[in-house]
């Protein structure tokens, strides 16, 4: 195995690799492609290494410096406060295809913002994400060209998935493409673009969707285990099926939906939705290189998007009819999105820079203050951690805080421990807490949106 290979490998083993495929896309002897899980492969080709070391020098698993590539993108200095980035303007919208938008988890912003760019001719394709042919849960990248592509791409999908290794197949294209991608996709393309201009003029707009975590691919197969699923009898698989927050549930081969978990359910039981879902399964199922991001918003997109958690009631009432939450953060970003809408392509609502500022908020701070704690303990024990040109100082409440945080992930990494206790929490008898759990949640906060509502009834009279 050469150097280059090695240290590709080490950081694989090491719990650095986002899976992102910006080693495979920048090969230029195509001796790396993405395996069945998505991790860089090489088996049988290392002796075709020239040894560039352009894998190593792309990965954004190991260094990704958020301070400097700000300068570079935005010519903006940031610091470690700036959790949602850079941005000129943001809106609340959705797609005018009413094909599109209905379609969608929020507004289809993601879907149909690269679509009116093929088909008005202004790109090639767009990179997009659509089931794997062989596996249906699975992701899998392509470059989107027709409207059945972007039908198939339609929809949130959270297990992890290479996308950069595509830039080899349209290497010989003149372009230029829409890139779409999570933060980390986007960390691996603009180091891309450093090393190799031909990937930079390709891409005509970056748009970086919101991201928590991914899911290990481990999580489906786990679920159709416990639940006794034949994998290959599934024909789809919804992680939010319908208006937010959705509910996650496979298409079977005989044409029957199944809710996940607990399939054995009545339509009119309890049962957690996709958010409530997610948000237990990402304890078990989150890859290690996620717990270590600090990239909620894909701060170094041209334009991000993700769903309308936007302070406030008003913008809260827009879930139900689905929109989308959009930030343009460059010129590039922002002319594109104006484009759109006249030509009609898109409807735009502007949102104050304060309400950008309080969006997403728990899940941004909890993403940012996760991953640096994360990269704090690997340097205390001398493990090998990713630099994002940043370091995070902790009070002892913070310190304290977020000890117990990274305490509710420690079945992540013990496989046996993961599958004991989430098999009991996905039974029958799990149900139950999990019932008690996520319930009262809801009630909560269905008291506290009723709170609200008053107290902007009575701001009114």
């Amino acid at each position: 195995m050469t150097s280059a290979l090695d240290t590709l490998h080490r950081i694989i083993h090491d719990g650095l690799c986002h899976r992102c495929g910006s080693c495979a896309g920048i090969c230029p002897e195509n001796v790396i492609e993405p395996d069945g899980e998505y991790y860089p492969s090489w088996e049988e080709r290392e002796k075709d290494c020239s040894e560039c070391g352009l894998c190593v020098r792309v990965c954004p698993g190991i260094s990704f410096s958020f301070p400097e590539h700000a300068r570079r993108i935005f010519g903006k200095e940031i610091t470690v406060a700036d959790e949602r980035g850079v941005f000129l303007k943001a809106f609340l919208g959705y797609a005018t295809d009413r094909a599109v938008r209905e379609s969608a988890t929020s507004g289809g912003i993601g879907t149909g913002l690269p679509q009116y760019l093929v088909e008005s001719g202004k790109v090639r394709g767009a990179f997009a994400v659509v089931p794997d042919d062989a596996h249906p849960w699975k992701p899998r990248a392509i470059i989107a060209r027709t409207r059945q592509d972007f039908a198939r791409a339609a929809l949130s999908k959270y297990p992890a998935c290479s996308m950069n290794h595509l830039f080899r197949q349209i290497d010989r294209e003149p372009g230029p493409f829409v890139f779409t991608g999570l933060p980390c996709h986007v960390h691996g393309l603009r180091k891309m673009a450093e090393l190799n201009k031909k990937i930079a003029d390709q891409v005509a707009l970056v748009i970086g969707l919101v991201c928590h975590s991914c899911l290990d691919h481990q999580a489906l197969r786990d679920i159709f285990d416990i639940y006794r699923i034949d994998g290959k009898d599934i024909a789809k698989v919804e992680y939010r099926g319908g208006k937010l927050p959705g509910y996650i549930r496979a298409l079977t081969g005989k044409g029957e939906w199944v809710y996940l978990p607990y399939p054995h359910l009545g339509p009119d039981y309890y049962r957690p939705n996709a958010k409530e879902c997610l948000t237990l399964f990402f304890k078990f199922h989150s890859p290690s290189r996620c717990r270590l991001c600090i990239d909620a918003m894909a701060e170094f997109a041209d334009i991000s998007v993700g769903d309308p958690w936007v302070k406030g009631w008003e913008a809260e009432r827009k879930l139900r009819g689905g929109y989308s939450f959009i930030i343009a953060r460059t010129g590039r970003g922002l002319r594109v999105l104006e484009e759109a809408q006249r030509a009609g392509a898109i409807t735009l609502e502007p949102v104050s820079d304060d309400r950008v500022l309080t969006s997403h908020r728990p899940m941004v701070h909890f993403k940012r203050m996760r991953g640096f704690y994360g990269i704090e303990r690997r340097r205390k024990r001398g493990l090998p951690f990713p630099d994002c040109g940043f370091e995070k100082v902790f009070t002892p409440r913070e310190k304290l805080t977020e000890s117990l945080r990274a305490a509710s992930y420690f079945a992540a990494d013990r496989p046996r421990l993961r599958r004991a206790l989430f098999r009991a929490l996905l039974s029958r008898p799990g149900r139950l807490f999990i019932g008690a759990l996520f319930f009262r949640r809801r009630v909560l906060q269905a008291l506290w949106e009723k709170m609200k509502r008053h107290a902007i009834a009575s701001r009114h009279l």
